[in-house]
């Protein structure tokens, strides 16, 4: 198909709303990265950094500025303590009367049912109880029929080590990895859906404590190549090298690349 310039002028113009971006609720990050219908971005870190509490908080953050539905495999989440960390988030308070809320109150028994029907209304989970593993075509099948029956707009695939990656002998890895990335780009971009897939750094040798990069993930660059975004979530753990309770962002775009 060959767009002329008249038709290639009425697309662009018609380009608006949540196609140019939904910022993350985050000041100092939306000049950087936004939430774009259609892209895939690649989430990693080192073991703890918060990478899921990340998602989970700029999830919430876009449901409150526009209402977006998601759907969640978020495969290393008990589902109870998956549903209070978000319903926390939404309400702001915390849901035991614990030492992490500090001096704010729990939240209270109304709070907590008007975030029960925010939590049916806003969050679709895809789970696999049996003991094997999902694939990869599992997912974006259950995710489609999110889609189309509640109208979701993104979806999280947390970790991508917990699907099943059996493969044909002949396929090598790097294959492998360009193949499930090509098929979650082709279910982003025919949905309309933003795609958070979550992928764990290779072990680091002689780790030292400096945040890790795209290039470190485990299988294949392709991870980098292939993803809209690349995000890296770091938290120190040497209060020496800096505070321990700021999470470091850096982002990859295909056309940018910043750290704050």
């Amino acid at each position: 198909m060959f767009l002329g310039p008249q038709a290639l002028k009425e697309v662009i113009e018609g380009i608006h709303g949540d196609e140019l971006g939904i910022p993350t609720g985050w000041k100092c990050m939306d000049g950087l990265y936004k939430v774009v219908p259609g892209e895939l971005t690649i989430v990693t870190g080192v073991p703890n950094s918060g990478k899921s509490e990340w998602i989970d908080a700029l999830l919430c953050n876009i449901n409150n500025q526009v209402g977006w539905k998601f759907v969640l495999c978020s495969m290393e989440n008990k589902v109870r303590d998956h549903a209070r960390k978000l319903l926390e988030k939404h309400i702001k308070k915390p849901f035991f009367d614990a030492r992490y809320g500090g001096s704010v109150e729990r939240m209270n028994q109304d709070e907590f049912e008007e975030g029960k029907e925010w939590l049916n209304e806003s969050f679709h989970l895809i789970r696999c109880e049996d003991d094997c593993l999902p694939s990869i075509d599992w997912v974006l099948n259950l995710a489609k029929a999110a889609v189309l029956r509640h109208g979701v707009r993104g979806l999280v695939i947390d970790p991508y080590n917990e699907l099943d990656h059996q493969r044909p002998p002949n396929q090598t890895e790097t294959e492998y990895v360009s193949q499930i990335l090509t098929k979650i780009k082709r279910f982003a971009q025919h949905h309309s859906c933003h795609v958070w897939f979550v992928a764990h750094p290779r072990q680091l040798h002689n780790w030292t404590g400096a945040p890790p990069n795209m290039y470190d993930i485990s299988g294949s660059a392709h991870f980098i190549n292939k993803c809209d975004n690349g995000i890296v979530i770091h938290r120190n753990r040497d209060p020496d090298a800096g505070p321990v309770d700021v999470v470091q962002v850096d982002i990859c775009t295909f056309s940018t690349y910043a750290s704050f």
